[in-house]
């Protein structure tokens, strides 16, 4: 274990690897044929910022910008939407592999479809994707969000119809209300958390994501870079995170990359789950900056694999994840600008500290970053909250010194 003011870390030694079968190449590519029948779909720019690279002393550096994702500014609207097809496909008995979303569209089906009432717990980024399929397939919508939400969260959800709700409650808290509205009414509960008896939604949410993966992959290859050596990728729930290290565990099984996962500070599941040896939750506020990683639990599925391929597991302070964001927004040389949310930036926050500040290296010798060492991030969201996107990268809050 190594601490620092603003980040504790340690290093995991892997016995064997858990391989999940619907986290695999081929079935990205087949969540791929029916996810990218919406005429909104668009694959998201992979940049490689090789200024930024040369600066850390490694060899590539890659940003996935799921800020561009559908005119949503993140990335979850692709995991709700297959998953919402995957749903609707088993109830009325039709095969996700011969369909498309215009199909959906058809008056009889669809008439059908709008009788469906969607819900969800969400920090924003999952509700306001699963408010964006419902709106398209005409349904009705119920977001439940936790307390100090702010305004700009709610009206992005709102935007597309959704009833929204701000508890009093925090994220884990607001989930149970949620569970607990949806029996009563017979609602669709579509989460990106799992629980005991709650895993099948969760893990076609996971499946979906795998498409993030590979079109990564795809174009790393396209760029002359076979595969990554390292990826770091923030987590709350962990769903985001079972989905794209699951599928390059997949990929490449021999040759795994060096996994690390990065947490808040204040909800730091995983790394408690694994200081502790066994699933753990984070009790009290989960406050943090990072709004889409305050969750108190791991998700149970995610737990029991992710513990057998990822080797590194971070905690870390706001300030990490704030210089994130002020590196990506102020790029160096002829490096391209990438407008990077609070949770979307810890982990290019953690590399930079990492491979710049004298406190980390120790983190960076467990990592094993070096100069032949090619990283992958993924930027999940962009200035989902203006207003703290602003007081971080135009005022400075939550600065963090760099020891030389």
């Amino acid at each position: 274990m190594n601490n620092t003011n603003d980040c504790k870390f340690i290093d995991t030694k892997l016995e064997k690897y858990t391989l999940c079968d619907f986290l695999t190449k081929d079935k990205a590519e087949k969540a791929k044929v029916f996810v990218q029948t919406e005429k909104e779909y668009n694959v998201t720019p992979l940049v490689s910022l090789d200024c930024l690279a040369h600066k850390f002393g490694v060899k590539k550096i890659y940003v996935k910008d799921e800020s561009k994702r559908m005119g949503l500014n993140a990335f979850k609207v692709v995991g709700v939407l297959y998953s919402v097809a995957r749903l609707i496909c088993k109830k009325f008995d039709l095969d996700i592999g011969k369909i498309t979303f215009e199909d959906l569209m058809e008056t009889e089906l669809n008439n059908k479809i709008k009788e469906l009432v969607f819900i969800a717990a969400t920090d924003g980024n999952h509700g306001k994707g699963l408010a964006w399929v419902s709106s398209k397939l005409g349904c009705k919508c119920n977001i439940y969000m936790p307390k100090n939400t702010t305004s700009a969260r709610v009206e992005a959800i709102e935007e597309f119809g959704a009833t929204v709700i701000v508890t009093d409650e925090n994220y884990d808290n607001t989930l149970e209300i949620v569970i607990e509205k949806a029996s009563e009414n017979n609602w669709i509960h579509v989460q990106d958390q799992a629980w005991e008896g709650y895993t099948e939604i969760t893990n076609l949410i996971s499946e979906g994501y795998t498409i993030i993966a590979d079109e990564a992959l795809r174009q790393m290859n396209d760029d002359g870079s076979k595969q990554p050596t390292h990826i770091i990728l923030q987590a709350g729930a962990g769903s985001f995170a079972f989905g794209i290290l699951g599928y390059f565990a997949n990929v490449f099984k021999n040759s795994k990359p060096y996994m690390v996962i990065a947490e808040a500070e204040n909800a730091a599941c995983y790394y408690e789950s694994v200081i502790n040896g066994k699933f753990s939750t984070v009790l009290g506020e989960l406050e943090t900056v990072m709004a889409g990683l305050s969750v108190g639990s791991p998700n149970i599925v995610a737990w029991e694999n992710l513990k057998t391929i990822v080797e590194g597991y971070a905690s870390c302070s706001d300030k990490i994840a704030a210089r994130g964001m002020r590196i990506l927004s102020s790029p160096i040389g002829e490096d391209k600008r990438i407008i990077s949310g609070e949770s979307g930036a810890l982990g290019l926050g953690l590399l930079s500290m990492t491979c710049q500040s004298t406190e980390y290296n120790d983190i960076q010798k467990k990592m094993g970053i070096d100069g032949n060492s090619v990283i992958l991030l993924i930027n999940t969201e962009g200035d989902t909250d203006p207003v703290v996107y602003e007081n971080i990268v135009w005022d400075g809050i939550l600065s963090v010194g760099v020891k030389e």
